[in-house]
C-alpha cells in the first residue's frame, strides 16, 4: 500500500467519515433526510467506476444505482456478460463515458435509455470562464503563454497505441475529460438534467437541483485547492511525463507542460535507437524531474528510460483511467495532485484534501 493510501485510510478511519461544520454536509443530509420518502424508486446503471461515483453523488438517495464495472475491470477492456446485458436492458437508464473510454458500448450508446456524459456529451473547459483562474496565469489564453511552451510539437499527435494496448485506441480523442474538475461539473450537469426528467415532483427536482449543488461546490473546492497546491511547484519544474496520454485535460487546466512517452515511441515495444534518442533529449530540454509511472510494478518502457536517462521515477503512481481501489473521485484527484505536487518539488496539504474527499463520500452515504 502507497504511502499516500496509508495515510488516507487512517485520516478517514479516525474521521469516520464525519463532516464537522460543514455546508456540504448540511445540504448532503438535508437531501437524504428530507426527500428520500418522497421519491419513486428507480433503478440507474452506471457502467464505470468513475461514471457510478458520480451518478450515486446526484441521484435521489431513494434511487438505486448499480456499478456494472468491478474496480479492478479495465474498461478499456470489457466485454459484457450475459448477466451484465440483462442489467443493462432492465435500468430505467444507462450511464457511460461512452465508447471512446469504454469501446464494448458501442452497441448500447444508441439506446434512448443510455446517456453518455463522457468526452462526446460535454463541452471541453478551455478555462476562459474559469472560476478565479484569472489569477493564476492560465484563464483566457488556453494557456498559449503555457510556462514558455507555445509548441510543444506532440500535443496534437494521435494517441493510437496504448503501450500494449492497441484496443486502447481512441480514435484522436482523449477521453480522461475527468482531470479537470470544471469538466466533472459538466457531467454532472449531465446526469442532473437527464435525472430530472425521471421525477414529475417539483420537490424531487428541487432534491436533485441541491444534491448537484453540493456536488458543484465541491468539486469548485477541489479545482481552487489544486490551483493552491501547484501554485507551490516551481514554475520551472512544471512537466508532466507519463506513459499515455491522459494528463493533457490536467496540465491544460493547472499551467503544466505534458508529455506522453508514447508520443514518442507509439507502442513500447519500438524502442528504435533514434526514438530513445530523441526522447532523451526531449526530457533533458525540458528539465524533466520525475517520470510519473502509471502502474505497479511501472512499465518496461517508463523503467528503461528512466535508467538511460537518469531521471527517477515517482515513488507513487499516479491513477489515469479511472478509481483507486479506494476512495472516490476527489481521492483520485488529491492522490494524482500530491504526487506531483510533492515529486516536483512543491509542498501539498493532504488534510484539506482529504476532507474533500470525505464531504464528497456524504453523498454517497
Amino acid at each position: 500500500m502507497s504511502n499516500f493510501k496509508r495515510i488516507f485510510s487512517s485520516y478517514i478511519s479516525h474521521k469516520k467519515v464525519s463532516i464537522r461544520n460543514s455546508l456540504i454536509a448540511s445540504a448532503a443530509l438535508f437531501s437524504i433526510n428530507t426527500n428520500g420518502a418522497f421519491a419513486a424508486s428507480k433503478t440507474y446503471v452506471a457502467v464505470e467506476p468513475l461514471t457510478c461515483d458520480i451518478v450515486k453523488s446526484i441521484a435521489l438517495p431513494s434511487d438505486e444505482v448499480i456499478c456494472l464495472v468491478d474496480r479492478k475491470q479495465d474498461v478499456h477492456d470489457l466485454k459484457i456478460s450475459p448477466k451484465q446485458a440483462r442489467l443493462l436492458k432492465k435500468a430505467d437508464k444507462v450511464f457511460t463515458l461512452g465508447t471512446e473510454m469504454t469501446p464494448a458500448m458501442r452497441n448500447w450508446v444508441k439506446r434512448n435509455s443510455t446517456v453518455v456524459l463522457g468526452v462526446s456529451a460535454i463541452d471541453i473547459d478551455d478555462h476562459s470562464d474559469h472560476d478565479d483562474h484569472d489569477d493564476h496565469g492560465h484563464s483566457a489564453k488556453k494557456h498559449d503563454d503555457h510556462d514558455d511552451h507555445e509548441d510543444h510539437g506532440h500535443s496534437a499527435k494521435k494517441h493510437d497505441d496504448h503501450d500494449d494496448h492497441a484496443h486502447h485506441d481512441h480514435g484522436g480523442v482523449d477521453p480522461h475529460v475527468w482531470h479537470d474538475p470544471q469538466n466533472i461539473i459538466k457531467m454532472g450537469k449531465v446526469v442532473s438534467k437527464s435525472l430530472k426528467k425521471d421525477v414529475p415532483e417539483r420537490k424531487l427536482r428541487k432534491a436533485i437541483s441541491n444534491r448537484f449543488k453540493t456536488f458543484d461546490k465541491t468539486l469548485e473546492d477541489l479545482d481552487k485547492w489544486i490551483v493552491k497546491q501547484v501554485s507551490t511547484i516551481p514554475s520551472s519544474n512544471r512537466v508532466i511525463v507519463s506513459k499515455h496520454k491522459a494528463m493533457d485535460y490536467y496540465g491544460d487546466a493547472f499551467g503544466f507542460e505534458t508529455i506522453s512517452l508514447l508520443d514518442f515511441f507509439g507502442h513500447s515495444s519500438s524502442l528504435r535507437p533514434q526514438n530513445i534518442s530523441k526522447v532523451l533529449n526531449e526530457l533533458k530540454q525540458e528539465n524533466v524531474k520525475v517520470i510519473f509511472k502509471e502502474q505497479e510494478p511501472a512499465s518496461k518502457l517508463v523503467n528503461n528510460l528512466s535508467k538511460q536517462s537518469s531521471i527517477p521515477l515517482s515513488s507513487n503512481q499516479i491513477f489515469v483511467d479511472g478509481l483507486m481501489m479506494e476512495g472516490n473521485t476527489i481521492t483520485v484527484a488529491v492522490h494524482n495532485t500530491c504526487t506531483i505536487v510533492n515529486e516536483l518539488g512543491g509542498s501539498c496539504d493532504e488534510t484539506t484534501g482529504f476532507d474533500l474527499a470525505s464531504n464528497w463520500g456524504s453523498l454517497n452515504q
